[in-house]
Formats: structure tokens, sequence, C-alpha cells
């Protein structure tokens, strides 16, 4: 056994992260707030897993950072590898322990930022996502290569999916709008655009209003694979499409979301796509709908597998139940998209089905919080 195989063994994980952090209960979970020292989550978004399949590891909602009790230690203290090592071994493995807590909360915080976007924000994110879906229309190889995915135009355009092929300064110059605050939100900076060559997809508010913005690579060499407008003016947001009357699907990207909103399971089905990024906000969504279930649409492979227990563990400690759909021969729902008609009766032969409250069946619901009020506005405790 070598020296990392024995700090992991011996150091509870729960034991170190009691020293940053008050830890919770929550069903068989321990958790508390994001400890990486740049969020100030209000929920307890940290979350402990030990003995699990994985070993002892962490995962935060907030910040999407996660772990062992090594990984914690350089996260919390800021410490290479070596020195985190080194400080678990000599603190809670030869007894050397300072036992004054050291809270998070002792360290420089970033603040919680408002929600509500600025006028001038706003007017910038339309403007920008109507000219990539313009310019989406004038690139036909781009526009073949997302039919040859299964995407219909009417799918493009109820999306508002565009292409950013390099002409956004030019287009916002030239109707007026502020270069230097397309360069503060991060749309343009000294190497040029932002989502250059990638697929756009607006993400919009519970308002219906365009918040945030996340490009998909169109190139094997392009990296990441997914690229959000950076935090600051703006907010990332996980993408959200449909009614909640039948539960919540969780979908983990934007083609995923394409793919149920085109085969109608949006009429039924509030579709949440995490996009990597967002796993607090969309539990904020799914604990205040409180939904009869959610069905848990992940990647086919081990990292949608642990994903998918992860958030079944945090959802239970809700009461919230969740199930992980599984089917053979795609990864996931764009790549069942793909098989046309056959992926469509694969992916809709694993829905269950559930009767329809009366009240809702009858009910227009135009966003997710007008559906909040007229769907469970007498379920005391479930609306803060």
């Amino acid at each position: 056994m070598t020296p990392v195989d024995e700090i992991k063994q011996q150091v509870r994980l729960c034991d170190v992260a009691a020293q940053y952090g008050e830890l919770r209960k929550r069903g068989q979970l321990q958790v508390c707030r994001c400890l990486c020292g740049e969020n100030s989550d209000r929920n307890p978004s940290f979350t402990l897993y030990e003995h699990g399949q994985q070993g002892d590891h962490f995962h935060c909602f907030a910040c999407g950072r996660h772990g062992s009790v090594i990984d914690l230690v350089m996260l919390v203290e800021h410490l290479d590898f070596k020195a985190a090592c080194q400080l678990l071994r000599d603190r809670f493995m030869l007894g050397h322990m300072d036992t004054t807590p050291r809270h998070i909360a002792t360290r420089q915080v970033v603040k919680p930022v408002a929600t509500e976007l600025l006028p001038e924000v706003k007017r910038m994110l339309e403007a920008t996502a109507s000219h990539y879906n313009m310019t989406l229309k004038r690139v036909p190889t781009v526009l073949t290569n997302l039919h040859k995915r299964g995407l219909h135009d009417t799918t493009l355009d109820r999306l508002a999916v565009g292409y950013a092929d390099g002409s956004l300064a030019r287009h916002l110059h030239g109707q007026g709008h502020s270069l230097s605050l397309a360069a503060q939100m991060g749309l343009i900076g000294a190497r040029g655009e932002l989502m250059q060559n990638r697929i756009v997809f607006p993400i919009c508010n519970a308002a219906g209003e365009i918040a945030f913005l996340i490009g998909r690579a169109t190139g094997a060499r392009q990296s990441p694979k997914y690229l959000g407008l950076p935090d600051g003016l703006v907010h990332k947001l996980p993408m959200c499409v449909g009614r909640p009357t039948l539960g919540v699907i969780v979908v983990e990207g934007p083609f995923d979301l394409a793919a149920l909103a085109q085969w109608g399971v949006d009429q039924h089905y509030l579709i949440i796509a995490l996009l990597g990024t967002a796993h607090t906000r969309a539990l904020e969504i799914i604990c205040k709908l409180c939904p009869e279930r959610v069905l848990l649409a992940l990647d086919q492979d081990s990292a949608g597998t642990r994903a998918a227990r992860e958030l079944q563990d945090v959802l239970a400690a809700s009461s919230i139940p969740a199930i992980r759909l599984v089917w053979p021969g795609a990864k996931d729902c764009g790549e069942l998209m793909e098989q046309g008609a056959a992926g469509k009766a694969l992916f809709l032969e694993l829905l269950p089905t559930l009767p329809l409250p009366t009240s809702v069946m009858s009910a227009a619901i135009p966003n997710i919080d007008d559906w909040l009020q007229a769907a469970y506005e007498d379920r005391s405790g479930l609306i803060e």
C-alpha cells in the first residue's frame, strides 16, 4: 500500500471537512456549504460520500469540484499535492491536529451576486442571440450538419439555435451596441470572438428572457466541448423547457434537451439540461417543484452513472424519487435523435405514465413560476 493509499484509507473525509465548514445531515449523507472560497451558496451544496463505490469522495454542486480527501485539502488550503498529503499525515495520522475549526467563512469569499441582469446586458444578449440565429441560416454547411444529427428546422427556430462565424463585433458596432460592454461580458476579446465556430444555444430564465449563452464545439480540435459566458455580468443557468405535469427529466447537454423537445416530451415533462455547471440551480428548481418523479436521462457511461447516483442521493434526502433511464446503442439522447424514428421510439418506451390532475390539465403554463402558483399553491412549505 502506497503512502497516498494509507492517507485515503485512514483519514475520514468528514473529519477533514468539519475543520472547514459546519456539516449537516441530509439523509445518509453529510453536506455543508461550498468550500472552494469562490462561492457563498445559501444552501449546502458540498456533498460528502463516504464508503461509496468510488471510495470516500466529495462533489460540490455549487462549483462543480470533486475528488478525494487530498483534493479537498488542496482546494481549501491552496496547497499542492505533496503539501496536502503532508498536512493530512501530520494533522490526522500522527496526532498533530489543530482542533481550532478553520471554517471557510474566515477566508475571503465572493459574495452572492444578484441574478437580475442589467437592462443593457439583456439587450446585448438578445442582439447577440438574434445575430447568431440569423448567421446559422446563412451557413449551409453547419445547418446541414445539424440536420444530419436529426434536428429539424422547427426545433432550431423554437430554441433559437445559432452559429458564431466571427462577425459579431462588426454586427454589434453597426447596430450601435457598446463593444466595451460586449468585452466585459466576455463575448469578444483580444483573441476575437469567444464563441467563434461554435453552435450557440441561448438559455432563458423563468420569465422567458435570454440570460446566458453556451457554445458547442463544431471541430474535434476545439476545447472545451462546451463553452459558456464567464460569470460576472451574466450567471450560469441550466437550460429548461417544457411543462412538469408528469414530472421532470434531467439531461446533460443542449442537444439532449433539443431531442426531447423535438419528440414532444416537453408537453408533459419539464426538461432540464445541466450543462455541466448548473447542478445547484437545477436542484433548486426540482426541489421547488417537488414533482411526482424525476427521470435521469444522463449519459450512458461511467461518468453519467456516477452523476446519476449522486443526484439520486441528494434528491432522496429531500424525499424526491429519482429514476435513472437506461437504454442500449447510444450514449445520450442526442445520439438517439441521430437514429431517427427508432431512437425516438426507444426513448418514449422508457417513459412511465401518470394520470394528470384535472387542475393541471386545464392550466395554461407559460413558465415555471406560473406553474408553481397554479398547481402547487395549496402545498404548504414548498414555495419559499
